[in-house]
């Protein structure tokens, strides 16, 4: 009987580790708290719970907290958003201010990026936060004195804060600069800062069912990085950290890139690698991060975009993209350059990157990050959203224990969870990419298409594969995964070019929503799971004029508007000589 209880527990253990979505939903943009005020001054939400993996875009010009700098947000673990912070206070569903969710003695618009960090228990729907505060001396530096440890509760149904602002560790902390990692064991983990003005780095031991300090550890190696601006990153597999300083003077501009190997069993950083920019290249725009498997490192600057392979003992910087010139315009005149900005790995696959400062509304993509070189495929100033295009930050929430080490004692084993993102090809519409992003360390891969062709068996992980279907049709698509603790499998319907119909062939039902309405600047058109063969969008004013015209693919499709007169337009969407959409949309 006992042998049967404990399976059970086994079992459900596993299930439960399949969904670590916490990083499932985005939020950016700038609101001015309770106005409601036009485009651009309202959130874009960015959700990638959906079944391509490719992300909707949402816009909401009436929720009440800002994003001018910090940026914390948490889904469950099914990918359900649950409250977002920003560095002042606490928000949960329904723009909902959690109560007692005042965080800070400061202004309410934290201008700093990456000054939190959230994380789940092992309790469900528990989750804590470890937080920086900033602190000023006149003529001299901002920084923070103390880390803070908050407790949340944030399930569905009821949201509150038990802990809040408990201080574990007090020193000179970089303002700037917090990740966090899981233990080897899978279920503690590391909290990382740097000490202020200085080469020490902190990692932080925190127990993952009750969130409070087991110890610090105390890094002192490299150079000292006299800066307040910075980003940090861990990569994956959670072996190297990497830093993106700038240190800005009237007389000098040098930017840092710092790297180190990481020990997750006992906290220890290691082997730095350093490089220094000597230029102008920079005024406060950089960033850094991995790409998903873990082989190279992308480093970003005012005008350049850089890659590094981590597979080198020296780091040499290979260009992956130059700055286009492109010059965005906001409704209030304002003229700024899309440079490139802080980036973030996606739970897509992809690395989103901010552009210029808080008076941008663009976001540029590395869409295919595992490749090398310019194959990475960065698009500049590729989606445009609402005003201060800062980004959250978060830490690996899909990464498990070392399996077969001295801390895996546990028995919490790296069972694989299958997953993948398809994309649909621009010049062939049957031609579809699909990428992997599976986690837990699978080792084989058996991908079958639904068309009656070869499964496809590799290897590899960190390829996108392109599969050609020879015919329309509705095909079920299944990733197996597997490795010596188990395996998984992941499938997905993917619509090929077929009009879905209710009673008669000539009556096509497609998922197509058009939002917000009334619109400003930015219509978005939602094609929901269906890859069409050549669908366009005419927007017609109401005496019949076609103003424009627009190809639309499977997701989200973001639609300028900013030069529409204030009047009502008939948006009409065709697909293989049908009208599958028309629906009158007001612009104000």
């Amino acid at each position: 009987m006992k042998h049967t209880f404990n399976i059970i527990i086994l079992m459900l253990s596993t299930i439960s580790s399949y969904s670590q979505k916490h990083d499932y939903n985005w939020l950016t943009g700038y609101s001015s708290l309770d106005d409601s005020l036009p485009d651009p001054f309202g959130i874009t939400k960015i959700d990638f719970n959906t079944p391509s993996l490719n992300p909707s875009f949402i816009y909401d010009t009436f929720k009440r907290i800002d994003f001018l700098g910090t940026a914390n947000t948490l889904s469950d673990k099914d990918g359900n958003y649950l409250f977002s912070y920003n560095g002042y206070i606490a928000e949960g569903r329904n723009a909902i201010r959690l109560q007692n969710g005042i965080f800070s003695i400061s202004d309410p618009y934290s201008p700093f990026p990456q000054m939190a960090v959230i994380i789940p228990s092992t309790e469900a729907s528990t989750y804590f936060m470890y937080s920086k505060e900033y602190y000023t001396v006149p003529g001299y530096d901002s920084y923070s004195q103390h880390l803070f440890f908050s407790k949340f509760n944030a399930d569905l149904v009821a949201q509150k804060i038990i802990l809040k602002k408990q201080i574990i560790h007090s020193d000179s902390i970089q303002l700037i600069g917090i990740d966090a990692i899981k233990h080897a064991n899978g279920r503690d983990w590391w909290i990382f800062y740097p000490k202020l003005h200085s080469n020490i780095f902190f990692s932080a031991l925190i127990n993952g069912k009750t969130g409070e300090l087991i110890r610090v550890v105390t890094n002192e190696l490299g150079r000292n990085l006299e800066n307040v601006n910075n980003q940090l990153s861990i990569n994956k597999l959670g072996n190297k950290i990497a830093i993106s300083s700038d240190y800005y003077k009237i007389t000098e501009d040098e930017s840092y890139l710092d790297i180190f190997d990481f020990d997750r069993a006992t906290g220890i950083l290691s082997n730095p690698l350093a490089y220094t920019f000597k230029d102008y290249d920079s005024f406060l725009l950089f960033g850094v991060a991995f790409s998903p498997n873990s082989k190279y490192l992308y480093v970003s600057r005012k005008t350049h975009l850089y890659q590094f392979d981590l597979s080198k003992d020296e780091i040499k910087l290979d260009t992956v993209a130059t700055f286009d010139e492109f010059i965005g315009i906001t409704p209030g005149g304002i003229r700024a350059r899309t440079w490139f900005g802080y980036i973030e790995s996606a739970p897509d696959g992809r690395i989103y990157g901010t552009t210029s400062c808080c008076t941008q509304q663009y976001l540029f993509t590395i869409d295919k990050p595992n490749l090398k070189g310019t194959a990475c495929g960065v698009k500049q100033h590729s989606i445009k959203i609402t005003m201060n295009n800062c980004l959250p930050s978060f830490p690996n929430y899909r990464l498990g224990p070392i399996d077969g080490s001295p801390s895996d004692s546990l028995g919490i084993d790296n069972i694989p969870v299958a997953e993948f993102r398809y994309d649909q090809d621009t010049m062939n519409y049957r031609s579809i990419d699909f990428t992997n992003l599976s986690w837990y360390e699978p080792e084989e891969f058996w991908w079958n298409w639904g068309d009656g062709s070869q499964p496809y068996y590799t290897t590899v992980w960190d390829t996108s594969i392109i599969h050609t279907y020879a015919k329309d049709g509705i095909y079920e698509v299944c990733l197996r995964d597997k490795n010596k603790n188990g395996e998984s499998t992941k499938c997905k319907k993917i619509n090929i070019g077929t009009t879905a119909t209710k009673d008669e062939a000539d009556n096509p039902l497609i998922d197509i929503t058009l939002s917000p309405n009334p619109m400003r600047e930015i219509l978005i058109i939602q094609v929901n799971d269906y890859l069409p063969e050549k669908m366009i969008m005419n927007l017609y004013d109401l005496q019949g004029n076609k103003i424009t015209t627009k190809r639309l693919y499977e997701g989200s499709n973001i639609i300028n508007t900013e030069s529409l007169s204030s009047g009502v337009y008939i948006v009409e969407i065709i697909e293989r000589n049908r009208i599958v959409k028309s629906e009158k949309i007001v612009k104000i």
